[in-house]
């Protein structure tokens, strides 16, 4: 398992039992059912499960389960027995209506209340389409280009006015547009568009464009990252984000053309299914950058970089940390509106001190002059603003928030300034203080009302400064302010080191020995000071009781017991144990590799291999060495650790090296020196990707002509683009071949040299993106004679 993108096996019970009832009806009847349906419902496409799965994935504080389990309640609609179409109830469409929901927000005021009706009014449309096009690609300028003409074709006409995309302003490099007049949905389920849905499709399976809803995209922006930065992203899947932050690394290098990025990407996830899927989703990167690691965020454990000047060991702390946390996903509504009628006011308090927990974890492991970006797409202040608060509480002037960047286009609300924590037992009853709560509530084991969950009191020291940084800093992105699903997003900066945590001195001075505080008068007034630690301290650690079962317990005591600054801890081991460099594996290896591929000696330590297997080896980073060389007292489970560069071959000519490259990491390998390459001018290279193969005759007549440079010896060999001279530099198209006696091969997959080719040919013009869709929707009769004759699955 891990970065040979074995396929994941999903839990296949419920669905066998479905097919099975669904292949009994059919026997017994008409395939319609017995139920009060009419036969016209379909049941859940692949891509319909898949997308109930990556939005439980991003938004859920829910289980896989749980996950299954809601998709399949959803295929089976009110009084009918074969599975619904998902967006309907019986026959009907559903009622975007929850009394709860609006009234609990009315209530908390989360926007002004002449605005609240346009909220609701937008939370009820569907949401713009909207893509991220993967700036690291060669072909990300022709498709720009491509987006602006299809802008300017659709224009001029009303009809085609719903084709025109629009591009984000507030994006870097032109890079994300939306489609205004067009959901996801639309485009996937409506054949009028099927010729556009097929073009994205085609792009995004070639990983040219990512999918990715517009306000998802700014948690990364926020974070500022640089490509020398070390970043981790406590909850990565489904892996947009962290696909995004790898391309930001790798923005200097293609769009600028300076150097490769030297940083780390480490993105983590606590289920092992969603791990996996989020080493596929980052694998396609290719980026040396992106390590995939599985562990519950709340307990991620600190590390100790390798030994310094003097054998001297510093923890290892990032520069950069995304908490985009679990969250009730209520922002989600215009994409997934079962959420109307799923909606508790509860879920805000079950997942708020997991939030807390995760948020506080985050900023432990984050450097001084670090920067945090916390998010979710919820707008529940128990999940925003309270969390806010009480991690700005528990650490005082250690900690600040920074105000966002000024982005042109960019709408947001202001965060709140104060909010009421509603009573668990009793719906519509709110509390505005902690002192206000009955102590049932305050002890009870399910749903406990915990101070951190209420704004600071102006009455102690610091919180009216504390209400005033959450309101001024705090981005509420509305649906109603830019067309946009619902999402939160602050900025934390760490100012110093935190004062060690009331159970971190405890555990400390029991270390010491027991009368090591009464030595003299200064220690009993720390044990005083100990015992006056804030409630949202306090409320912290007693947090923990309230987490995960599985994931408390020795990590719980481990994490904690290694806050104390200063303190190297015994029995460390190796972040990885399975990855080693093959400089100390196996030296003689390395040297016959780096000889034949013209590598520098000292690259040897940033190729591992992972485990006992010698036949792959991966590309990472400077950063991703050092991370790999450091210790931690918990252990790691990595799933995926930088980009495969070479495989062992099976078969390989005599005078060819046994480790052939790969069309992952052959791009990062040239990026880093690599001599062994050769030069195709563009038509001979387009060739290349078509028929696989060409003789050495015609590459030597190509030789003679000038327009190709030496050809090596036989094996494996990077051919890059021979630009000429009115051509413009930087085309980074770089592709894996092999020289044998007679021919030189191609060495890319099908898939791979299709994407490659178009990178080198262009896009496709706009008459052919959208010939076939326009042609659907000139009328209405047209359609319905194209319907009559090939109806959608599940109809007739």
């Amino acid at each position: 398992v891990g970065t040979e993108r074995r396929p994941v096996l999903p839990a296949m019970g419920w669905k066998r039992k479905r097919e099975e009832k669904r292949r009994a009806q059919q026997s017994q009847g008409d395939g319609k059912g017995d139920g009060k349906g009419d036969g016209k419902g379909r049941r859940p496409s692949r891509e319909d499960e898949k997308e109930d799965a990556e939005h439980c994935a991003e938004h859920g504080g829910t289980s896989d389960e749980d996950c299954e389990q809601e998709v399949k309640r959803r295929s089976v609609p009110e009084g009918g027995s074969g599975g619904g179409d998902v967006w309907r109830e019986g026959s009907g469409v559903w009622e975007l209506v929850n009394a709860s929901f609006e009234a609990y927000y009315k209530h908390q005021q989360i926007c002004p209340e002449e605005d609240f009706a346009t909220f609701l009014e937008t939370l009820r449309m569907g949401l713009p389409a909207a893509i991220r096009v993967n700036g690291t690609r060669s072909g990300s300028r022709a498709l720009r280009a491509r987006l602006g003409d299809m802008r300017d074709f659709c224009s001029s006409d009303p009809d085609r006015e719903c084709y025109m995309p629009h591009q984000l302003m507030w994006y870097p490099h032109g890079l994300a547009w939306h489609w205004r007049g067009l959901e996801r949905r639309t485009i996937k389920k409506d054949r009028r568009h099927v010729q556009l849905k097929e073009y994205l499709f085609q792009r995004e399976l070639r990983g040219i464009i990512s999918r990715q809803e517009a306000v998802s995209m700014l948690p990364p922006l926020f974070l500022a990252v640089e490509p020398h930065h070390d970043v981790l992203d406590l909850c990565a899947a489904p892996g947009s984000k962290t696909s995004q932050m790898l391309e930001v690394m790798h923005w200097a290098q293609t769009l600028e053309g300076s150097g490769p990025p030297t940083g780390t990407v480490l993105a983590n996830e606590l289920q092992w299914r969603r791990a996996n899927m989020l080493a596929h989703q980052v694998s396609r990167m290719g980026s040396p950058c992106a390590v995939v690691v599985n562990m519950d965020a709340q307990y991620f454990p600190d590390m100790w970089a390798p030994p310094g000047p003097n054998d001297v060991r510093e923890p290892f702390r990032f520069d950069r940390v995304l908490c985009d946390v679990p969250c009730s996903g209520d922002g989600t509504m215009r994409k997934t509106p079962f959420i109307w009628k799923t909606w508790s006011f509860l879920s805000g308090l079950s997942l708020h001190i997991r939030q807390l927990n995760i948020l506080l974890r985050g900023l432990d492991v984050l450097k001084v002059g670090g920067r945090l970006v916390y998010s979710t797409c919820s707008f529940n202040p128990l999940e925003d603003e309270a969390v806010v608060s009480g991690a700005l509480q528990r650490h005082g002037d250690a900690l600040a928030l920074v105000a966002p960047p000024a982005l042109e286009g960019l709408s947001a609300a202001h965060g709140l300034e104060s909010w009421e924590v509603p009573n668990p037992v009793k719906e519509g009853e709110f509390f505005k203080a902690y002192a206000d709560v009955p102590l049932e509530l305050k002890t009870a084991r399910k749903n406990r009302l915990l101070p951190s969950m209420f704004p600071a009191l102006t009455s102690e020291a610091g919180g009216s400064d504390i209400r005033a940084t959450v309101r001024k800093n705090c981005c509420r992105f509305l649906p109603h302010l830019m067309d946009t699903g619902g999402f939160f997003v602050v900025i934390f900066e760490k100012r110093s080191e935190f004062r060690p945590s009331a159970r971190a001195r405890r555990e400390a001075r029991r270390k010491d020995g027991p009368n090591q505080a009464k030595q003299t008068d200064g220690g009993k007034k720390v044990e005083a000071a100990d015992a006056k630690d804030s409630p949202v301290a306090e409320d912290a650690d007693a947090a923990e009781a309230e987490a995960e079962p599985e994931a408390a317990g020795p990590a719980k005591a481990e994490t904690q017991a290694e806050n104390v600054p200063g303190q190297v801890p015994q029995g460390l081991k190796p972040f990885s144990r399975e990855h080693v460099c093959i400089q100390e594996a196996d030296p003689e290896e390395w040297e016959s590799i780096a000889d034949f591929y013209g590598l520098d000696k000292s690259l040897g330590r940033r190729l591992v291999l992972r485990g006992n297997s010698k036949q792959r080896l991966y590309l990472v980073t400077e950063g991703v060495a050092r991370l790999l060389r450091s210790d931690s007292r918990l252990p790691t489970r990595m799933v995926l650790c930088g980009v495969l560069a070479f495989r062992r071959a099976e078969s390989y000519h005599i005078d060819a090296c046994p480790w052939e490259l790969v069309q992952d990491g052959v791009s990062a390998l040239c990026a880093i020196g690599m001599q062994r390459r050769l030069a195709l001018p563009r038509s001979l290279l387009q060739r290349l990707l078509v028929e696989r193969d060409l003789t050495l005759e015609e590459v030597r007549a190509a030789i003679s002509a000038g327009d190709v440079s030496k050809l090596q010896v036989c094996g494996c060999l990077a051919l890059e683009l021979h630009l000429e001279a009115d051509e413009p530099a930087g085309s980074g198209v770089v592709v894996a071949a092999q020289v044998s006696d007679n021919a030189l091969e191609l060495a890319a997959s099908n898939v791979e040299a299709v994407a490659l080719l178009e990178d080198l040919s262009g896009q496709p013009p706009v008459e052919e993106i959208l010939g076939v869709s326009l042609a659907g929707a000139a009328t209405d009769e047209a359609l319905e004679e194209k319907r009559a004759e090939d109806p959608p699955d599940g109809e007739g």
